[in-house]
């Protein structure tokens, strides 16, 4: 049994690394998170019926996981199966022993990828931050300049 978690781990390791965390970091940073919260919900509430299941019509769910690339791949890894439950398609988690097991795997390499893509998500908002701070000064010279040139020609004019 342990091989197959690993075995598990593995593939949802593979999905996030070459699909997921291809995509634009936002995009790929709220994968991770939907994911993972999807996971810990599970863990944490493992007799709570309403943490094990989700529509597959869900908005949030849909648009911010199922439909990035590699994100039903992740979801399939993590031990979730479509079903249909009352003419509607639902993803249900399996909660067995061996599920629990590979969802407690799938969270702790999520919490990783989340860290590396808030880091990552950062870094480029303060290098933005940077460059518009760096336009912003550059611009002040700019205006400053135009000023002494006007004085310049009101100076002249006065001659």
């Amino acid at each position: 049994v342990d091989l197959r978690v690993a075995e598990a781990r593995k593939i949802i390791m593979r999905s996030v690394d070459t699909k997921i965390s291809q995509q634009d970091v936002p995009s790929a940073l709220q994968a991770v998170r939907v994911a993972l919260k999807l996971a810990s919900n599970i863990l944490d509430h493992p007799e709570e019926e309403k943490y094990r299941q989700f529509k597959s019509s869900n908005p949030a769910i849909s648009k911010k996981l199922l439909r990035v690339p590699g994100g039903q791949d992740l979801i399939r890894a993590m031990c979730f199966k479509t079903g249909v439950v009352q003419f509607e398609e639902y993803w249900i988690a399996d909660v067995s022993s061996f599920g629990i097991r590979v969802l407690a795997e799938a969270r702790d390499g999520l919490l990783h990828y989340e860290a590396t893509l808030a880091k990552e998500l950062e870094r480029r908002d303060m290098e933005r931050r940077a460059r518009l701070a760096g336009e912003s000064e550059e611009r002040r010279q700019i205006l400053q300049q135009i000023e002494g040139d006007k004085a310049d020609r009101q100076d002249r004019k006065w001659r």
